[in-house]
């Protein structure tokens, strides 16, 4: 039986390397931009406590900051897009591949939670729960592409992508501890700290996947990928 030729490989010749390290430094610039807003967005909001509030407060329909964030969160958003296309164009396996479309997915359905299904604290039946359920998704998207990219990294870069995950899941454990008291309207301290670990962890973790993927010289890509 005849056995089928392999695909030739694509190479990303020098000017195209440029415009993937471009995609590439969007995904940094992205958490960058994220944690400013946070910072500066706790800043605006007199009598904020960023160690007992959850983030989404500061995106909240009735929160003082929502105009002033939600701007800086959709350029948050396009920028997490780019990056995706790079990853998409640069991708080596099926695993980054599926990162790259995860990736994509998550900037799509967070834009869509930020403008569509904001936390409003006066919203009760569906309303509320289409909120808890674009949270939930934006969660499981996130587990999903960097599970995703593990698979398709180096050792070092899977471990360091098993110990993040760890992270998320001891600070979502922490923040959910927190729920009786929210829902009983008692103060939440530290409930703000849980959250940040893990939308800091998986700030962090963008960044150190984008220069893992970082160009060097050409790039051969396996056509049949």
């Amino acid at each position: 039986m005849k056995q089928p030729q392999a695909r030739p490989a694509r190479r990303y010749p020098a000017e195209d390397s440029l415009w993937i390290k471009l995609l590439f430094l969007c995904g940094v610039a992205s958490s960058v931009v994220y944690a400013a807003t946070d910072i500066l967005a706790s800043m605006r909001w007199e009598g904020y406590d960023w160690t007992a509030r959850m983030v989404s407060d500061l995106l909240a329909v009735s929160a003082p900051t929502r105009s002033f964030i939600v701007a800086p969160m959709l350029a948050y958003n396009a920028l997490i897009l780019a990056f995706g296309i790079g990853v998409w164009l640069s991708r080596k396996n099926r695993a980054q591949g599926a990162t790259a479309v995860l990736l994509i997915v998550y900037a799509i359905a967070s834009v869509i939670g930020l403008l569509v299904f904001p936390l409003d604290y006066s919203a009760s039946g569906s309303g509320a729960t289409m909120h808890m359920v674009a949270t939930f998704t934006l969660i499981v998207l996130m587990f999903a592409f960097i599970v995703s990219a593990a698979v398709g990294g180096g050792t070092t870069f899977r471990i360091y992508s098993a110990l993040t995950v760890a992270i998320i899941i001891g600070g979502a454990i922490l923040a959910g501890m927190q729920v009786p008291r929210i829902e009983a309207g008692l103060p939440t301290p530290g409930l703000g700290v849980f959250e940040r670990l893990n939308i800091y962890s998986m700030l962090l973790w963008v960044v150190v996947f984008a220069f893992t993927l970082w160009p060097r010289g050409h790039r051969t890509v396996d056509a049949a990928v």
